[in-house]
């Protein structure tokens, strides 16, 4: 269901301290709080009493919007219902996710309205896919979302420690899940045909969890209820965290069309990490037991790499191309349709590129995302008229 896009066990190399998959974690299975224990420990009334006095601890709502704060206020415990419901059943989440998702994270949601409101976001914003027609979602949703922006641009302004680190993280995984999802991508509203380059904020707002995990040290992150599922990103092996140079490992035709040899580097050539990152995550299958390794892909992109998606390079969308077509294997709810869109766009403009071999390449993400291209289209055409039966 969420991302969690960013590369969790890189933190220990760049600190020189080492992370084992084999420590033994705190959170052990112990520490689960079940839904049901969350759900049902309160009456209905108690809960919505509770959650109320903490969206109340919200003292920035426009006052403009109070009143429709209130027409809202008594469908509170719904949303909250939900939320847990669809984190205990998200096909994307592992199991270490969904037991900080509908556990320990919901007990930070009564400390931090900032959480509070990006739950309700998520939860009213998927209700809102349920439900298209019921139109009191979108304004529930347009409001949980402004609060939770808001709220948690002012608390990411103070220092980050492992007081209030666990709160932040969530609220921007959540955060980061909203500006992902849509349902009115289209190809053609794709950043590739525009000169807006807010059109793009889909993929370059997905680094700020980054941020959050770089003000903490590797001894408070081992602390955070969300590093089991952190860890989770990689493999014993390190395989997707691995910042060796040269070519091995990496996908060999893209290697060739991005010049990558023996001794190239991240510093030495923009395509080797998003390559380095991309190569082990393509033969995964898109499953909940994998989710967490493909989705740091987007927040772990560098600058360098993104300013070349910005200018359209044609190896860098047919990098990117090869992620989203990856992605288009999980149908989630949140994530499917930006990713096919995203996808289908960039294989509507690399299409008739004059390099054969980007061309060559095009085939996977076309076919994960259900793109046609031309010559396919052409030998389709030949073979049926091949299989036609002239009658005199």
């Amino acid at each position: 269901m969420y991302g969690v896009s960013c590369d969790y066990s890189a933190l220990a190399v760049q600190r020189h301290q080492p992370i084992t998959h084999g420590e033994s974690y705190q959170m052990a299975a112990g520490t689960y709080i079940p839904p049901s224990s969350v759900q049902f420990s309160m009456s209905v009334d108690d809960l919505a009493d509770k959650i109320n006095r903490v969206l109340q601890l919200d003292t920035s709502t426009d006052k403009a919007f109070l009143p429709v704060m209130k027409s809202i206020s008594h469908r509170t415990v719904e949303f909250f219902h939900h939320f847990i419901t669809m984190a205990a059943h998200a096909s994307s989440l592992s199991d270490a996710h969904r037991v900080v998702m509908s556990g320990k994270m919901m007990q930070l949601a009564f400390q931090n309205p900032y959480l509070m409101h990006a739950v309700f976001g998520v939860a009213v914003t998927h209700l809102r896919h349920l439900l298209p027609h019921d139109k009191s979602f979108d304004i529930a949703a347009a409001i949980h979302w402004e609060n939770a922006l808001k709220l948690y641009r002012k608390e990411i302004s103070k220092p980050i420690d492992e007081h209030n680190m666990d709160p932040l993280m969530s609220t921007c995984m959540l955060l980061g899940t909203i500006i992902f999802s849509s349902e009115e991508c289209k190809p053609a509203n794709s950043w590739i045909f525009s000169s807006d380059p807010t059109r793009l904020s889909w993929l370059l707002g997905q680094s700020g969890l980054r941020y959050i995990l770089e003000a903490v040290s590797i001894q408070q992150l081992q602390q955070s209820i969300w590093f089991e599922a952190f860890m989770e990103s990689d493999d014993e092996n390190h395989s997707f965290n691995n910042n060796s140079p040269g070519r091995e490992g990496l996908h060999p035709e893209l290697a060739d069309l991005c010049e990558i040899d023996e001794t190239t580097t991240e510093e030495s050539n923009p395509y080797h990490w998003p390559v380095r990152m991309l190569s082990p995550m393509l033969p995964l299958k898109a499953d909940r037991n994998n989710f967490g390794k493909l989705i740091t892909f987007i927040g772990r992109l560098e600058p360098v790499y993104t300013k070349l998606l910005q200018e359209k390079d044609p190896r860098a969308l047919l990098i990117l191309s090869h992620w989203l077509g990856k992605m288009c294997e999980e149908d989630q709810w949140w994530i499917y349709h930006r990713v096919s869109s995203e996808c289908f766009a960039i294989c509507m403009f690399l299409e008739h590129n004059e390099d054969p071999r980007i061309v060559n390449l095009l085939q996977y993400p076309a076919e994960k995302c259900g793109y046609v291209l031309d010559h396919v289209l052409k030998e389709m055409i030949v073979q049926d008229s091949d299989n036609l039966v002239y009658l005199p």
